[in-house]
């Protein structure tokens, strides 16, 4: 990626809300092993001994109980850091921002380093260089270090494993099972894939149940962090940029030249003279829609007679920092403000209404799925639609008859929460009566969101909704449980408690470290 391509890729990001890594740096200041074969006997023997260590060694089981890191005396064999080395790896080559970061997985992770644009998204602000290996490990490290921490702390406060806890663990190997049956895979054969050749299912599970535990217990100490009304109020009042949203119109003029094509069909970038041209008639053009504006024509109107221009309106439009941010965030602004605005070349014709805070309320909602698992039909087959349509109308009758056992039992919340945890096929909800709590607008699926949040809403409603989304799809036997904290006073209170916590925990992980064994040349 070239110096001015990556430079532009940052701003688009930063434009999406990710900051720019050359914004935040200045805020930063962030046993060997012997073994000794000892051979005793007459050759034959030492045949039979070379024969079992061979076999052994081909089994991965020296490599994957070889200690490979040790927190503060706590040993962790190669397979248990390739869970967290591995976890790492796959978070960043499946996370949505993968194509920016530049890394080659044919390529040895030692001899590639990360770019700006690939700093900018993991969030590291160091100037130094770094290589995708080192980025893997330090991850591994930390994740290692806040392990030992919080198992150590919940043990020290009687914070034990419970049948929640299990619930959870129960339901991740659920998700394993069924993603190695949709490969074509084992349960091992599938771990192994993920998380290298020295992991094994009694491996696997027991880190998945500290990790758990850990989890819960770093929740548990978050969700018991609480605020007055005052301090909310105060901390809102000192943080308003973070919190408030804007309300404006704007037209946007398209100031870059399009890509063209050569001879060879490859795609050719345009000059700086082409997208200064663009950049130019996009000036001209907002500086003549300006002017049609102040003549009363609407943004909406004037937009529809330019090629380059299209129209939005936003009405709660959050602070990323950008141009725009800067422009609709000051102090100063006033109602029915409006200004042209450049950015990367285009430009932008914005009109300002309002800026506050989001006082809609969240809604607590319980909800049970009857789901429309497609894990065993060939999409290829002949018969496949006819098989769909006979899974949609098995769990639509589901749905029916889960609905109508409800009202039987006399249609109260915590008949609808029996159920929930009888029949849902959601993991992340069906241990609590399928409850979800303080949910804002946006969090869920589509149709889901609209049911939740339509303007005559009332306590007690219920419905059967159908969601087409992953692992959600099927039918949603609804029930609105009713109206919590505003969404501003939620932000608010989340951001203290987010602080608090992050506080905390830097605290007790600050002087604890991770070394490495002899063991690490197994992990990777």
């Amino acid at each position: 990626m070239s110096a001015s391509r990556e430079k532009k890729t940052r701003q688009e990001l930063a434009a999406s809300g990710i900051p720019d890594i050359k914004d935040i740096r200045a805020a930063e200041d962030r046993k060997k092993q012997r073994r000794s074969n000892w051979l005793y006997g007459s050759i034959a023997i030492i045949f039979v001994v070379v024969a079992a260590a061979l076999l052994i060694w081909n089994s991965n089981v020296i490599q994957r109980k070889a200690t490979a890191m040790t927190v503060d005396g706590e040993k962790y064999s190669a397979a248990e850091v390739s869970y967290f080395y591995r976890s790492a790896y796959n978070a960043l080559t499946n996370s949505q921002y993968a194509s920016y970061i530049g890394l080659d997985p044919k390529k040895p992770l030692d001899q590639q380093t990360l770019n700006d644009t690939a700093k900018m998204m993991l969030g590291i602000t160091s100037q130094e260089e770094m290589t995708f290996q080192q980025y893997l490990m330090d991850s591994t490290k930390k994740s290692l270090v806040e392990l030992t921490v919080m198992l150590r702390n919940a043990e020290a406060e009687g914070f034990t494993f419970t049948e929640e806890m299990q619930a959870d663990v129960d339901a991740t190997m659920k998700s394993v099972d069924e993603a190695a049956k949709s490969n074509g895979m084992s349960r091992g054969a599938y771990l192994k894939a993920l998380f290298g050749p020295n992991m094994t299912t009694g491996t696997f599970e027991k880190v998945l149940k500290d990790s758990v535990l850990a989890t819960h217990y770093m929740q548990n100490h978050q969700e018991s962090l609480t605020y007055s009304d005052e301090q909310i109020d105060a901390y809102y009042q000192e943080h308003k940029a973070q919190f408030d949203v804007a309300a404006y119109d704007y037209i946007y003029f398209k100031g870059t030249a399009p890509a063209t094509t050569d001879a060879d069909g490859k795609s050719v970038p345009p000059t700086e003279e082409e997208n200064k041209a663009a950049a130019d008639k996009a000036q001209a053009a907002a500086e003549e829609a300006m002017a049609r504006f102040k003549n009363g024509e609407s943004l909406e109107t004037i937009a529809k007679d330019y090629d380059i221009a299209s129209y939005s309106s936003q009405t709660d439009a959050a602070n990323y920092g950008d141009t725009m941010s800067t422009w609709l965030f000051d102090d100063a602004r006033q109602s029915g403000d409006s200004e042209i605005l450049e950015s990367n070349g285009s430009r932008y014709l914005m009109l300002f209404h309002s800026r506050g805070r989001s006082d809609y309320n969240t809604v607590n909602v319980r909800h049970i799925l009857c789901k429309v698992d497609t894990t065993g039909l060939d999409k290829n087959a002949e018969d496949y639609e006819s098989k769909l349509t006979a899974l949609k109308d098995e769990q639509k009758a589901k749905a029916d008859q889960v609905l109508q056992e409800w009202k039987d039992a006399g249609a109260t919340e915590e008949a609808f929460a029996a159920l929930a945890e009888k029949y849902s096929d959601d993991g992340g909800s069906n241990t609590n009566g399928g409850l979800y709590t303080q949910v804002s607008k946006g969090r869920m699926v589509p149709e889901f969101n609209d049911w939740i949040f339509d303007a005559n809403r009332q306590v007690g409603d219920s419905d059967i909704l159908f969601v087409e989304a992953s692992n959600y799809t099927g039918y949603h036997v609804m029930y609105f449980s009713g109206y919590d904290l505003p969404y501003w006073k939620l932000q608010v209170k989340d951001a203290m408690s987010k602080e608090d916590f992050t506080q905390w925990h830097d605290e007790l992980v600050k002087d604890v470290t991770a070394s490495e064994n002899s063991g690490i040349k197994y992990v990777g």
